[in-house]
């Protein structure tokens, strides 16, 4: 081999093992912009495919042999095809972000892209049997035909162009270190096929996609970083409401006076009473500590004291039902308590002479664990939660961010007025933690 082969595949090479790292790096990572992680993750598999690719061609090009031939001829193809797919993959991870910062919707431009991939990948398929834009010689080298060889950069050139051209549109939506690594992505592999076109077969392109790759997956960790940043300060205050929630003075009030009434009628019970109290109180500061997601288990322990608390109170007239088949998670704090203190405070206070119940289950389903929290208490119409004046659920709309945002999980509320409520929670078994 030349020195001009070691290059390229070592740069390739390098390349591949970025994107590689890159991609197990976001799989591992912690939970950040569901969607988004996608996106790039096919992004950099699509460009560690090409470089690939691209060190088969330059390992066997100039060998003789049919098997050397063979796979100079369908690498050689890949390049092409992984080259077309990366513009409207860019293009998808871009609207994705565009989207969901200025909330525009109805952006073709993906669509545009993938029209143009389309429309290069035809034109390989056709080319692998006619050999109209290149061939690969008898010394299993490429061959560009003198008009046609050059619709592939075309293609590319005009693809990029676009995507340019919106990013330049909606760069008031990126941040400084963005405008930089989206516009560099763009710019560098145009101006490679550019010189890829004069300066006849020195591979630019990879090059600049190696840098590129870079350059978009430091922004993304970039976000990653001021994301968690921002998550961890509003967690760290929705802990602290959270907590304040769970001691109440109505709250205090109230068990107090169940606690001064069991005084004088039965002391034994008092006590048992100041030992529930006390051990909930205990277990609301355990968790208020918690900056993560906690066991499931020490969550199910606070709600045995509140709803044994709460039982000490209305008595018999309220049934609690527990069902738990499945503690191997975990979830964010106060998350089941707040479901079951609001069955409790909107819910069943106005049913306690009807043989009110409230259930908590627990189980697994398929891959994700369950929780199921209903009541048949008062209900209510879901469309509330939509609706951020109504301080009425607030915790619960609070809760339900907290599940998505900490731990990737889902937070299903079905309510009729007059009837109850069921709150499904649902959490990924491979859940990644803030």
């Amino acid at each position: 081999m030349i020195t001009l082969q070691y290059l390229h595949i070592s740069i390739d090479l390098w390349g591949a093992f970025f994107c590689l790292i890159a991609v197990i790096s976001i799989l591992i990572g912690k939970y950040y912009d569901r969607k988004g992680s996608r996106l790039l993750i096919a992004l950099m598999l699509c460009s560690m495919l090409l470089m690939v690719s691209d060190v088969f061609v330059w390992i066997f090009s100039g060998r003789e042999g049919e098997t050397a031939h063979q796979i100079v001829r369908f690498s050689t193809l890949a390049v092409f095809f992984f080259g077309f797919l990366t513009v409207p993959l860019v293009a998808g991870y871009l609207t994705h972000l565009i989207v969901g910062r200025s909330g525009i919707g109805g952006l073709l431009w993906t669509y545009v892209e993938w029209t143009i991939f389309l429309i290069g990948a035809v034109l390989l398929a056709v080319n692998f049997f006619t050999g109209f834009i290149y061939s690969i010689s008898e010394t299993n080298t490429y061959l560009a035909r003198p008009a046609a060889g050059m619709l592939p950069g075309i293609i590319g050139i005009f693809g990029l162009v676009i995507s340019i051209g919106v990013v330049l549109e909606y760069l008031k939506y990126f941040n400084k270190f963005e405008k930089a690594a989206f516009i560099t992505y763009l710019l560098l592999p145009l101006a490679a096929i550019i010189a890829d076109l004069v300066f006849y077969r020195v591979v630019f392109t990879v090059l600049a996609l190696v840098i590129s790759s870079l350059l978009l997956y430091f922004s993304y960790e970039f976000n990653a970083r001021e994301y968690r940043t921002e998550l961890e300060k509003s967690l760290a205050e929705q802990q602290i409401r959270m907590f304040h929630n769970q001691v109440q003075p109505h709250f205090i009030f109230n068990s107090l006076s169940v606690i001064k009434y069991q005084s004088r009628k039965s002391p034994e019970e008092a006590i048992e009473t100041i030992d529930e109290f006390a051990d909930y109180l205990r277990s609301c500061s355990d968790m208020m500590g918690s900056v993560d997601c906690v066991p499931v288990e020490r969550e199910l322990e606070l709600v045995r004291h509140y709803i044994n608390l709460q039982k000490k109170r209305f008595g018999d007239s309220i049934r609690s039902l527990s069902d738990i088949r499945d503690t191997d998670f975990e979830i964010p704090p106060f998350t089941i308590q707040t479901c079951v203190e609001n069955a409790f405070t909107h819910g069943l206070r106005s049913r306690v002479s009807e043989d009110a119940f409230i259930s908590v289950k627990t189980y697994r389903a398929s891959s994700s664990h369950v929780i199921e929290i209903e009541d048949n208490g008062a209900g209510f119409d879901v469309k509330e939660l939509s609706d951020d004046r109504n301080d009425r659920h607030t915790g619960i709309r609070n809760s339900r961010d907290r599940v998505r945002l900490m731990c990737g999980g889902s937070f299903n509320i079905e309510s009729t007025p007059g009837k109850g409520t069921r709150v499904t929670i649902t959490i990924p078994g491979s859940r990644k933690t803030l």
